[in-house]
């Protein structure tokens, strides 16, 4: 099984339709609400990539989504994840950018946001197969990363 990309967001709505976007995209979608449930579905298998809510419940701060970004981070395993920060207010860009954050997706999400920054997958078609030296995961952060540099 792939791995799959990791939605962490408390509105139900959100939850639901970044699910659906993703999947369009041709992405099998975790979704939790909080960031104790992020933390437990990262251990079981870690993703291919996490979009984290930037004000998600859990983690003993209020912006837990910021909090689960710097531990993701500073984890041995986990550390090369890339992870996007989904944000209602732009103040909220240079908090996410300081946590560690890939990038920043400014809410609410739509299908056009996520595929400026998320390749399509190969099943999809529109992805070449990533080369053999580089990890699905370092593919997407590298992809991630040139999208973030495009867009400035």
């Amino acid at each position: 099984m792939a791995a799959p990309v990791l939605l962490a967001d408390d509105n139900p709505h959100a939850r639901r339709m970044g699910t659906q976007y993703l999947a369009d995209l041709g992405y099998v979608v975790e979704a939790v609400s909080d960031g104790e449930a992020a933390l437990a579905a990262i251990s079981r298998q870690p993703p291919m990539l996490i979009l984290t809510d930037a004000a998600l419940p859990g983690l003993g701060v209020a912006l837990g989504g910021m909090e689960l970004v710097r531990q993701v981070r500073a984890h041995p395993e986990w550390g090369r994840i890339p992870v996007l920060v989904m944000v209602g207010a732009l103040a909220r860009v240079a908090e996410a950018e300081l946590a560690g954050a890939d990038g920043v997706l400014r809410k609410p999400l739509s299908s056009a946001g996520l595929e400026r920054w998320l390749p399509r997958t190969a099943a999809v078609g529109a992805t070449p197969p990533p080369p053999a030296e580089l990890s699905p995961a370092e593919m997407l952060v590298l992809a991630v990363r040139e999208a973030a540099q495009a867009e400035r």
